[in-house]
């Protein structure tokens, strides 16, 4: 079997020498692990994948095509490291023979917090595929652990995640328009270039997301994906044919929030509230290219996200999930509502932003009066 080892870029896939491959693992940028290398890391991914005699791989890709490959029959297998976050660190791994090729995601967890959000994030994935069976997670096939240690006798545990590779999907934020000088929706397409998606595409791509994370609400325990952020790049898109898909790629927690935002127990009108309110907020947030300072969507996001929110209900209403005219009853609440008293129901969502992240809170208040302007005018403006 050959096996390449290759680092994504915009510009291509990045083949690795001898030499760069004998270069320290860096755990955080800048930050080098004290023995393990490149070829160290790659290697952990190998053994992981081809571990007891292929036994995980052969189960995963028998999920994926009944009549598919053993791993014993593997000509070739490409690993490229794709992304590196501040706990996982993620790695594409292509198996092929003859004429089929499957790609798969290995997500990677070194520090002992890591590890744990990685068991976590496993455990909530397979719940929310087995309980809701919606398509926008990824499916998840197995968990391990690999040994590594170094000539000092120093040891590194490294889990990994084996589990679906969303083919065709990029990751998208904010950039400046160096020709115009605004900020627009960049889809960072590594196959085709990165390219500016139309005000069209931009309005798609923030009305799924809507959709997607309120079609994961529990509206009777208020458990809901949380935390997620687009500066983190947790949802990806597919832009073909005039059609856009989204899919997210991450579930670090799924839990109620409102227990942080109220005292006394809330009823379920009330907690999904304050569920639509949080998600035209956070909605609206990004980090300009990924990495930047935290930018504002622009007005459009407000009415593409009230817009995929309750399109979201809907879906559940018809599915039996949530009960009939519930959709229709919050909107009326909401329409009840004036200006002001949007205002100062923003208020316990402000708490929780100045406790989880104050740069996003401060971009918030910056404009929170628009927010709450065009929040009640999209909404008065909607039927469903």
């Amino acid at each position: 079997m050959i096996t390449e080892y290759l680092f994504s870029s915009p510009q291509g896939d990045i083949s690795l020498t001898p030499e760069d491959l004998s270069r320290p693992f860096l755990v955080a940028p800048l930050k080098e692990h004290p023995f393990l290398t490149l070829r160290d890391y790659f290697h952990a991914i190998e053994e992981f994948i081809l571990k007891d005699g292929g036994k995980s791989l052969g189960s995963a890709l028998k999920k994926i095509r009944e009549n598919c490959f053993r791993p014993t029959g593997i000509e070739r297998m490409v690993i490229r490291s794709e992304k590196h976050g501040a706990f996982h660190h993620v790695a594409s791994v292509e198996i092929f023979l003859h004429e089929e090729r499957i790609k798969f995601a290995v997500s990677t967890a070194l520090s002992e917090e890591g590890r744990e959000r990685l068991a976590r994030e496993f455990g909530l994935l397979r719940s929310l595929n087995d309980s809701l069976k919606l398509p926008y997670l990824p499916k998840v096939h197995q968990m391990g652990e690999v040994i590594q240690r170094a000539e000092s006798g120093e040891v590194e545990i490294l889990a990994m995640l084996l589990g679906e590779w969303f083919e065709d999907y990029h990751e998208w934020h904010f950039s400046v328009d160096g020709g115009r000088g605004h900020q627009k929706l960049c889809i960072w397409d590594l196959l085709d270039g990165h390219r500016f998606a139309t005000l069209e595409e931009a309005y798609q791509i923030f009305h799924e997301a809507s959709k997607i994370v309120t079609l994961y609400y529990d509206t009777e325990t208020f458990r809901q994906i949380y935390p997620w952020h687009h500066g983190a790049g947790d949802f990806v898109v597919s832009a073909g044919e005039g059609r856009i898909t989204l899919r997210l790629t991450t579930v670090r927690g799924y839990r109620s929030i409102m227990d942080r935002l109220a005292d006394d127990p809330p009823g379920p009108m009330t907690a999904l509230l304050y569920f639509f309110l949080n998600l035209t907020l956070r909605m609206r947030l990004d980090r300009l290219d990924g990495v930047g300072k935290t930018v504002w969507a622009d007005d459009f996001a407000a009415a593409a996200a009230t817009e995929g929110f309750f399109q979201a209900l809907g879906i559940m209403e018809a599915q039996g999930r949530i009960e009939s005219g519930l959709a229709g009853k919050l909107l009326s609440l909401l329409q009840s509502f004036s200006e002001e008293e949007f205002g100062k129901l923003l208020e316990p969502l402000l708490v929780l932003y100045q406790e989880d992240d104050p740069t996003d809170l401060a971009v918030i208040l910056a404009n929170r009066k628009r927010h709450v302007t065009l929040l009640s005018r999209v909404l008065q403006a909607l039927q469903i």
